[in-house]
């Protein structure tokens, strides 16, 4: 429980710490937790499918041995947990108990208690839905043990004080994830690269005005339902797949997942488009709002400045680690590398390491051929 006014500023503070990325939100949701006298706490983002958008938890270490998927769905499927239902239709900041979804009666055949709750020592759950947004239910909970049993007042009242706070920085991180996409098309919008930028589902989001113009411009790409297409059949379902293979791949450690796609007008002279599909990098403590693939169109050999924007912002590269990969691009050695750039040749080869292992290669000879695909 919150033992003075300092220690309810620093509750208070570590969520908007959370929302600006300086710390975690399972950090500030412990805090949560001690507030309201809990033994963990839940802010989970569903949407109007039920589908699992984000899921942060506190002291779940006991669920290791469930499988995650039915976890998932016994928590947020309506047909199972009478919770989701009426999470889903409350009005926001509504506070919910155990008593206006589950009368005691029913807890021995109810599917979510016997098989999880209970076994969990989890059977009281106290939750509100702080935020909707673009059909997605922002849902902030509290579950307690059967020895700390069903929330009080006092509990009540500080939950019901700490859920605003709460969904002010839930709402001050989603507009920064936002802001990303603005701030991704404005930096490949000022260097003319035509870019489609796809949120989680592979819906296009933004577009730079020459991916605009190729969209238009009959050169065999299409925006139809939101989603970018190419007209010829085999390179439609190339492009499907590689855009479902970078949403996937956002969610994983590691390198971005890269796919190339060549587009063909029907007049078989003509040169080719080629598409580069990239996941962006996955962030530890994300909303899934940010932008998460870059769909980048060039001719059959790219531009140093479009190679060199994507190595920026993609991969993360050093503007001295990018200039080294163009040289590397055009097969320059390394000496020659370190002779203009006046460095060592020793330090070269440190800042090729950084690159091959940014770029998620583990020989010199794969980074040449992964940079000459850019």
């Amino acid at each position: 429980m919150i033992r003075s006014d300092e220690h309810w500023l620093a509750t208070i503070d570590a969520f908007h710490s959370a929302a600006l990325g300086a710390q975690s939100w399972e950090t500030a949701l412990r805090g949560f937790a001690d507030a309201t006298g809990s033994r963990s706490s839940q802010l989970t983002g569903i949407g109007s499918d039920n589908t699992v958008l984000f899921n942060t938890c506190t002291g779940i270490d006991d669920l290791i041995n469930f499988d995650s998927h039915n976890f998932n769905t016994f928590f947020h499927s309506a047909s199972i947990n009478p919770r989701a239902s009426v999470g889903h239709e409350a009005p926001a900041l509504e506070l919910l108990a155990d008593d206006r979804t589950v009368v005691p009666d029913e807890r021995r055949r109810d599917p979510l208690y016997h098989r999880i709750l209970q076994p969990l020592d989890r059977p009281f759950i106290f939750l509100t839905t702080l935020d909707r947004q673009e059909g997605t239910s922002i849902v902030l909970a509290a579950a307690r043990s059967q020895r700390e049993e069903r929330i009080t007042r006092e509990q009540r009242e500080m939950f019901a004080a700490l859920a605003p706070h709460i969904r002010t920085a839930v709402r001050t991180h989603l507009a920064l994830e936002r802001n990303g996409t603005a701030v991704l098309t404005g930096a490949m919008e000022t260097l003319s690269i035509p870019v489609f930028v796809c949120d989680r589902t592979g819906q296009v989001k933004a577009l730079t005005q020459p991916a605009e113009l190729l969209a238009s411009s009959g050169c065999g790409l299409e925006l139809k339902c939101g989603r970018l297409q190419a007209r010829h059949p085999d390179a439609a379902t190339a492009l499907n797949d590689a855009i479902d293979a970078a949403v996937i791949g956002c969610t994983r450690r590691g390198p971005p997942v890269l796919r190339t796609v060549i587009v063909r007008e029907h007049d078989d002279n003509a040169s080719p488009l080629v598409l580069d599909v990239f996941a962006l990098p996955a962030q530890p403590y994300n909303f899934n709002f940010a932008p998460r693939v870059l769909i980048v169109a060039r001719g059959p050999r790219g531009s140093n400045a479009s190679r060199a924007a994507l190595l920026h912002t993609v991969y993360a590269l050093t503007p001295a680690e990018t200039d080294i990969a163009q040289h590397l691009a055009e097969g320059k050695p390394a000496d020659f590398i370190g002779l203009n750039r006046g460095v060592a040749v020793g330090t070269v080869r440190a800042q090729i390491k950084r690159i091959m292992a940014k770029l998620g290669v583990g020989r010199q000879v794969e980074l040449a051929i992964r940079l000459s695909q850019l």
